[in-house]
């Protein structure tokens, strides 16, 4: 949220962030984030403890309900008018019915522009309502632009811009995820370290990291290459202890808790060398990949399996390199464990410098 008020806020007078009710206070109030909505998306991505907690909202009816309610308590709080813009970084589908069954709400309120951007995941948590939530979220898109409001329309993907173009036909622009850390020096040094963040989870291929570590390990007996991962969080991990014990004992691998620090997270990248994206190319179809940018942006090259929306970015920037299976990650990967710090840091800083001018350009063009 910090970076995306940074990068958009040359381009207003003031920029307000609104998140949900149930933020911490200790987070709200070190990113500047006044705790507003409420939440929508317990099923899921359930609360601690909200089993227990009899505000939560269930059923599909409570959540259109308090999503409009929060929406038009929004317009009157803040005295919304027509200079003025709403902003949604990645839409949710509550908030876009929401947009889209207060129509009316919005030309009282003069038509504030309205900046939709969608990543291809929480636009269609529509609770299981509907059988094709996209089709729903598209349609309520249509009925805002019909209805004559002044929208502009993003994807994070250029393979979800054009998807989206198509299907809508209306022009979508392309903004990626902000990212703005800058390019840390490679250390070198004995070891070389392939790192898998937020890998803790099936669809970021959880499950494909043994068979690919230990076909590693068999042309690398000295051990020079380490491995660093993330596990399953605990609601998943309790199915797949056998396969836990199996990573394990890989010699040379260390395994990190399900979800860890910003800081932490940091100096991860930063003793990397390589970053490993064994993505499912089904789940991530129109998907980007916040793991790609960062590392692009701390000048660390990536391998990716193929398919995946997110290749393409990487492909066209030149932050990656796409592998056809996991057989061919691991080639790949002891490949690059061969060349030397100053080439790797020479092709990443190539890569940054690229994605940043790209950056730049890109939400200037759907902002202003």
């Amino acid at each position: 949220m910090e970076n995306f008020r940074k990068f958009i806020g040359c381009y207003y007078d003031e920029v307000v962030c609104l998140g949900g009710r149930r933020l911490s206070e200790t987070i709200s109030a070190r990113n500047g984030i006044e705790r507003f909505f409420d939440y929508y998306y317990n099923d899921a991505m359930p609360l601690p403890k909200s089993d227990m907690d009899t505000t939560i909202l269930h059923t599909h009816g409570q959540k259109a309900k308090a999503a409009k309610e929060d929406l038009t308590r929004l317009l009157k709080r803040l005295k919304v008018g027509p200079a003025d813009t709403l902003c949604y970084p990645s839409i949710d589908f509550y908030s876009l019915l929401a947009l889209a069954d207060a129509i009316d709400e919005l030309r009282a309120a003069g038509s504030p522009k309205l900046l939709i951007r969608l990543i291809g995941v929480m636009e269609t948590a529509s609770s299981a309502q509907y059988a094709k939530p996209l089709s729903v979220a598209l349609a309520l898109i249509n009925r805002l632009c019909e209805a004559g409001l002044d929208i502009k329309l993003a994807a994070e993907t250029p393979r979800y811009a054009e998807y989206l173009a198509i299907q809508l036909e209306r022009s979508v622009a392309v903004a990626a995820n902000i990212e703005l850390r800058e390019q840390v020096p490679i250390a070198g040094g004995e070891n070389f370290t392939v790192i898998c963040p937020g890998s803790a989870r099936y669809d970021k291929g959880f499950l494909t990291l043994a068979d690919l570590f230990n076909s590693v390990r068999q042309r690398d007996p000295e051990m020079r290459i380490r491995f660093r991962t993330q596990i399953l969080p605990d609601r998943d991990l309790k199915h797949q202890l056998d396969y836990l014990i199996t990573l394990y004992s890989i010699p040379g691998t260390t395994i990190l808790s399900s979800q860890l620090p910003a800081e932490e997270l940091v100096t991860m990248y930063e003793k990397a060398d390589l970053v490993l994206l064994p993505y499912a190319h089904d789940v991530y179809q129109f998907r980007g990949s916040a793991v790609l940018i960062e590392a692009m942006c701390s000048g660390r090259h990536c391998l990716a399996l193929d398919g995946s929306a997110f290749v393409d970015q990487m492909r066209y920037f030149g932050g990656g390199t796409a592998c056809s299976s996991i057989a061919d990650m691991a080639d790949k990967i002891i490949t690059f464990s061969k060349e030397t710090p100053g080439k790797r840091e020479a092709r990443a800083r190539q890569a940054r410098d690229r994605f940043v001018r790209d950056l730049s350009s890109s939400y200037r063009d759907w902002v202003a």
